[in-house]
């Protein structure tokens, strides 16, 4: 890259519509993907929603690398430093195929002692076993899509990405409808369709971005990339993965207590949990796509040492998307029963999901609020003080709150709410303060207004 290059700055507009509507679309194929799943019976969607908290919570541990690798990317496009971001490309792939291997082996030959150990109901077991060992046997592919998706983006391609989304969920439906209800003269297989369908459609998408990733860099990958361990590279990684990683493996291991303690209050229960994950990521989506967008920009202006610029971009951001947010979280619940009924007909779970949509419209605001600026002090090197305030949130707040109030005051899945309620304001706050303080931004107050003018962050 350029010196000309390396005082531009991709706008948040353009990092974060192609990462928005890859994620509606993900989204969409989703739900498209749950009702096909649904009709099936609600033991087979509580089987997808167990195997995949579980899945989700394990795969937890590539953000040591995809969050490093991510990161340093981002820092060294922002400063022109193009082949030591294309050698942390290459790094990152050699340790995500040897971490992918180990756990794709343990969900093909653990699933079903995973499935037991979280309490699972045992009308539930015998399909949520199938289910994770198919999806759990290709966490290879599954980590080296995620890994190349992060690397394409912080490049500042995000359109690529979108179109790798957008060709796999596609894929993945259509084949769905073939294997899981027989058409086109194959056999009606059910739940292991499902997973026959996802190994094929992730393949695709890993072998398209292996294709994308190589064009994505200035100069060429070098055999020199792909040989043996560039140690410093490496513990730069490490060194802002690691607190990424303990952060989201408390997430996710705090998420499965969670789901533990949710189906410990019955079937109908965890049925309307695993209904209210599935519907409520609709208006996530938003904040979800600004704060990956932010982080990227963050990353690539303070690797330009553009530290005010910084230090404004999450404020922005925040205010850009807490509106849509909102929104979609009133249209989630002004057609809440409308939405139930494409999933499920008993009245039990639409009793107990449609309150919880309500306090969604609160939720779904604070968390777009919180993950903007996790994700910008994270770029910055904040990633140790993001995990501290998470880990205290998400467990005294979020998994304790769903034992008190979900078993001790018998609230059931709302209390499980609640708690999450309390860890988002609780983070919030946190986070919020130590952006206000700028421990990692020095202040440019003293450079020529002409040249702050024309440096100017771009929305």
């Amino acid at each position: 890259m350029s010196e000309v290059n390396k005082g531009r700055s991709i706008s948040l507009y353009a990092l974060a519509w192609p990462i928005a509507i890859e994620l509606i679309l993900q989204f969409l194929m989703g739900t498209v993907d749950s009702l096909m799943v649904s009709r099936l019976g609600d033991n087979a969607v509580s089987a997808v929603g167990v195997s995949n908290q579980v899945m989700r919570s394990l795969l937890t541990i590539f953000v040591l690398i995809n969050g490093g690798a991510g990161i340093v990317i981002a820092r060294r496009w922002g400063a022109g430093d193009t082949n030591t971001a294309r050698r942390a490309a290459a790094m990152a792939i050699k340790v995500g195929l040897i971490g992918g291997v180990a756990v794709s082996f343990l969900f093909a030959f653990g699933s079903g002692t995973i499935v037991r150990l979280m309490g699972t109901p045992a009308e539930v077991v015998p399909q949520a076993t199938t289910y994770m060992a198919f999806i759990g046997g290709c966490s290879i592919l599954t980590e080296l899509t995620m890994m190349l998706t992060v690397m394409i983006r912080n490049t500042g391609n995000t359109r690529g990405p979108m179109m790798i989304a957008i060709g796999m969920n596609v894929v993945h439906v259509l084949l769905n409808y073939v294997f899981i209800f027989g058409e086109l003269g194959f056999p009606q297989m059910g739940i292991e369709g499902i997973g026959i369908s996802t190994i094929i459609s992730r393949l695709l998408a890993v072998l398209v971005g292996v294709w994308l990733l190589l064009r994505s860099f200035p100069s060429k990958f070098q055999p020199s990339d792909w040989r043996g361990f560039d140690r410093p590279l490496l513990k730069e990684m490490i060194g802002i993965g690691l607190p990424n990683l303990g952060n989201a493996a408390s997430w996710g291991y705090s998420q499965i207590v969670t789901l533990a303690i949710v189906s410990s209050m019955g079937a109908v229960q965890l049925a309307a949990f695993s209904y209210f994950n599935i519907i409520q990521q609709l208006p996530w989506l938003i904040g979800n796509s600004i704060g990956m967008a932010v982080q990227i920009q963050c990353g690539q202006l303070y690797g330009a040492k553009r530290y005010d610029e910084v230090y404004r971009a999450p404020y922005r951001a925040a205010a850009i998307g807490m509106l849509p947010t909102l929104a979609l979280a009133v249209m989630l619940y002004a057609f809440g029963h409308t939405t139930i009924g494409w999933f499920t007909a008993d009245r039990d779970i639409a009793g107990i999901l449609l309150p919880l949509f309500f306090w969604c419209m609160i939720w779904q605001p604070m968390r777009t609020w919180t993950y903007t600026f996790i994700q910008s002090l994270t770029a910055i090197g904040e990633a140790r003080f993001v995990a501290l305030s998470s880990v205290l949130g998400m467990w005294i707040f979020a998994t304790g709150g769903a034992y008190v109030f979900g078993v001790l005051l018998d609230m059931g899945v709302m209390g499980a709410l609640v708690g999450l309620l309390l860890d988002e304001l609780f983070r919030a706050i946190l986070v919020g303060t130590r952006w206000i303080r700028r421990r990692k931004l020095p202040r440019q107050q003293g450079e020529p207004a002409e040249a702050a003018q024309q440096e100017a962050i771009p929305l």
